[in-house]
């Protein structure tokens, strides 16, 4: 073995990982090495160290924070993962809904091996004019209903009961908090 694997197996020594025949040879090679038997001899001494100094308790609050930290990451991970998800989806919606008007109202196939790619194309292109159009209309639609009387009504409505159910969950997680959790 060269020095690099007797290095590792030393550190794994150390741990106490190994059968006493891989000591015997890392022992029999150190004896024989200089800088083997070196890096032994730091290991050691750093281990001595280890062991000998005193645990340090971490700050109060730091486990709160940290998994607060981890909670906010995934979090994260999970909303990018779902606007990703969402814009696939919504890609292929589009993209499947152009297909059917293209099937079902366009002339897509016709004169196909000759001229039909530049057909194919155009019919495309107004397959997705049709599917923007439609589009257009249903957020249309939706701006009309979004100034109508009973849905700003609802909509507000809605807005304070969130608001009011907020509050009453805020209070109630605040008052049954457990004291650890609110050290900053």
């Amino acid at each position: 073995m060269e020095c690099d694997t007797y290095q590792e197996q030393m550190s794994l020594w150390i741990d106490g990982q190994l059968t006493e025949d891989k000591i015997r040879h890392i022992e029999t090679h150190a004896a024989a090495c200089a800088s083997c038997r070196t890096y032994l001899d730091t290991l050691r001494r750093l281990d001595r160290l280890l062991s000998t100094a005193p645990m340090i308790a971490p700050v109060p609050g730091f486990t709160e924070r940290f998994q607060a930290r981890l909670v906010t990451r995934r979090r994260r991970s999970r909303t990018w993962a779902g606007l990703l998800t969402l814009t696939l989806a919504t890609l292929v919606l589009v993209l499947g809904a152009t297909a059917v008007l293209a099937a079902s109202g366009l002339t897509l196939w016709d004169n196909f091996p000759i001229t039909g790619l530049t057909g194919l194309l155009l019919d495309l292109g107004k397959a997705m004019a049709v599917s923007l159009n439609l589009t257009w209309l249903i957020l249309s639609a939706l701006a009309r209903v979004l100034r109508h009387p009973v849905f700003i009504a609802y909509f507000a409505a809605t807005a304070i009961l969130i608001a009011a159910w907020t509050q009453i969950i805020t209070r109630h997680v605040r008052a049954h908090r457990p004291i650890s959790a609110s050290i900053p």
